[in-house]
């Protein structure tokens, strides 16, 4: 079984990262979502902002940044984050299916879906 494949927006400010809680899970996840067959990693992430926080990615900013593969949250299998950093405007409010959005700290790790826990153990440092 193919890993499910999500672009995902990694933005870390300080030691704080933008996050959401999807329905009312209790784990956070990155922004971004799954990648459809007919879409690159790029739209993908630039659609799923606008559905579920309504900002603005600016696509000319974009820059892909690594590859995270790591146990789905919730589901069998596995989840492959292709995670890009890019600029955006608009203020980042829950829209769809996304029930919260925060900063939170790099630390919290326990806080976070098996893959984000990878994904800040391996590449993102704690300040």
């Amino acid at each position: 079984m193919s890993p499910l494949k999500c672009a995902c927006l990694v933005d870390q400010r300080g030691s704080k990262l933008l996050l959401v809680r999807v329905r009312q899970n209790q784990h956070w996840y990155l922004p971004g979502g799954k990648i459809e067959s007919h879409e690159s990693p790029q739209s993908a992430l630039q659609r799923e902002l606008g559905e579920e926080l309504g900002i603005q990615l600016d696509l000319s900013s974009v820059k892909y940044l690594y590859t995270v593969v790591g146990p789905a949250y919730g589901q069998p299998g596995l989840v492959e984050l292709v995670c890009f950093s890019g600029q955006w405007s608009g203020e980042p409010h829950a829209r769809g299916e996304v029930s919260e959005v925060r900063w939170l700290e790099v630390s919290e790790t326990s806080k976070l879906a098996p893959a984000a826990q990878l994904l800040c153990a391996e590449y993102l440092p704690i300040l």
